[in-house]
């Protein structure tokens, strides 16, 4: 089953657990009721926004809501100054092309990060894939990607080239008015990519989770 089929069977549950039928439920969150009919079926990927006004309307677990972990009822609220902020962002399998608009092939599931590090609302992750930025990013390390398409010189970016994606690192070289953007491997062993006028960056990394195994 589906990330977004077992997410469908939770809403369900909790508005049936609350004593909500569907047209109740979609006027609280201000959607349509066949919207939410697809959310619940599972066929129609929940923006983070979307899940956080759900876990406030049914007054669920946005961790349960989000993962099925734990329990349904949510925990009684802590004052900010007592806990750190964690915003929940989409661990994506591969860039879309109409980025900043997720689908539910994309969407791997939602991850906590701290605030400091998903200021952007269209925030994302991605799982670091093969060892062209070794030693600075490993195989399997999850970085946290806020969208910019304009990135200062030297920053970790994310870009689309021939629609997949790659992270390596920028240099922009200026020769008079002419600036030049290449992405640059870490590993020696690749080569670096001028960018070009089909080539585009999607945003720049602002952290990593590191594996550690």
């Amino acid at each position: 089953m589906g990330f977004d089929e077992l997410i469908g069977q939770r809403i369900r549950a909790a508005r049936k657990e609350r004593g909500l039928n569907q047209e109740e439920l979609s006027l609280r969150l201000g959607i349509h009721r066949n919207s939410l009919v697809r959310y619940e079926r599972g066929e129609r990927g929940i923006d983070v926004d979307l899940l956080t006004r759900l876990a406030d309307a049914l007054e669920v677990s946005f961790h349960w809501l989000v993962t099925g972990e734990g329990e349904m009822e949510r925990l009684p609220d802590i004052p900010e100054s007592e806990r750190e902020r964690v915003r929940w962002i989409p661990l994506l399998g591969s860039v879309p092309a109409g980025f900043p608009r997720y689908s539910s092939e994309v969407v791997l599931e939602y991850m906590p990060v701290h605030a400091a590090s998903a200021r952007h609302p269209q925030t994302f992750a991605l799982i670091v894939q093969g060892d062209s930025m070794e030693p600075r990013l490993s195989e399997g390390d999850r970085v946290i990607v806020q969208p910019d398409p304009s990135p200062p010189n030297r920053a970790i970016v994310v870009a689309l080239i021939d629609g997949e994606t790659t992270i390596k690192e920028l240099k922009v070289t200026v020769q008079g008015q002419l600036s030049t953007h290449i992405l640059v491997p870490v590993n020696g062993d690749y080569p670096p990519h001028i960018l070009g006028a089909g080539d585009r960056i999607i945003g720049r990394v602002v952290a990593v989770q590191k594996m550690l195994e």
